[in-house]
């Protein structure tokens, strides 16, 4: 029996909060995705090969930024934007790409193996696909705070903060829908608020605010007030908050790339390995 799809996102509680993520979003260009996408560029121009057909996939349309941050304008020849990957059954000839890229958005999608098949469907043969999201270590003092918050006020937490990939999940999704040489790494660093009310708008920037099916829609008085008071850790002193982006990789199988070596088929021992470089001492 096939396990039964979990609805983690209300899908029009979701859609609210896209729509004023975009409004934001046309006043100014959030940090993360400055960050994200400052680290995109810098790894496409580590791949030493031009891609003639890129799509963006995910709720926001960050093309122009993109091609204003990368040097190289004639990197990307021509460069589409999909809210969602098609379907598998809905895959059209003409969208077959070598570069696929999704920033900040695949925590935030309810069938994530579905999506990731869909995006698998549009790769062409030795396409990459390249992915940021926020990562497992991100707002640990936020949903510290939260549970905190909720279990004096009403006994127990409430669901508030989207769960979030880790790591080694991102590297088992990447297996899971078939790509090679897949690698995931991470960006962990530390912002500090001087306002409760400034990391809540990095959070709205993005859409990124409560929308689990499970979250508690009654009204929580005083809850940015409350949220502070737990997270300062002096008077006037700045809040400190955790963040991490998680980034995968990974290609379209072809022939022509690298194989991993079978067990036991290298040609020196690690005994071996170590001496030699012991007896270069």
């Amino acid at each position: 029996m096939p396990t039964p799809q979990v609805t983690l996102f209300n899908e029009t509680a979701q859609t609210l909060r896209i729509a004023r993520a975009r409004q934001r979003q046309s006043r100014s260009t959030p940090f993360l995705i400055e960050r994200v996408v400052d680290d995109l560029c810098e790894r496409l121009l580590d791949i030493k090969r031009p891609f003639a057909r890129a799509c963006l996939i995910g709720p926001f349309d960050w093309r122009e930024l993109i091609m204003k941050v990368l040097p190289d304008a004639t990197k990307i020849a021509s460069f589409d934007w999909l809210e969602t990957p098609p379907q598998t059954n809905e895959r059209a000839g003409e969208q077959d790409y070598d570069l696929v890229i999704s920033l900040l958005h695949l925590q935030s999608v309810n069938a994530v193996g579905g999506w990731m098949h869909g995006v698998h469907a549009m790769l062409v043969t030795d396409g990459l696909f390249v992915a940021s999201l926020i990562g497992g270590g991100s707002l640990n003092e936020l949903r510290h705070a939260l549970y905190a918050i909720d279990t004096d006020r009403i006994g127990s937490p409430t669901p508030r903060i989207h769960p979030m990939i880790e790591v080694r999940a991102a590297a088992q999704l990447l297996g899971h829908i078939g790509l090679a040489l897949p690698v995931t790494d991470s960006d962990r660093f530390t912002v500090h608020y001087r306002k409760v009310e400034t990391l809540a708008g990095d959070l709205r920037d993005l859409g990124l605010t409560n929308a689990l099916c499970d979250r508690n829609t009654r009204p929580a008085p005083h809850l940015l007030r409350d949220i502070e008071t737990h997270l300062r850790p002096a008077p006037e002193a700045p809040m400190p908050m955790s963040w991490e982006i998680v980034w995968m990789t990974g290609w379209a199988p072809h022939e022509s790339q690298q194989k991993p070596l079978k067990p036991g088929s290298a040609k020196v021992g690690l005994h071996d390995a170590l001496r030699s470089i012991r007896d270069d001492d």
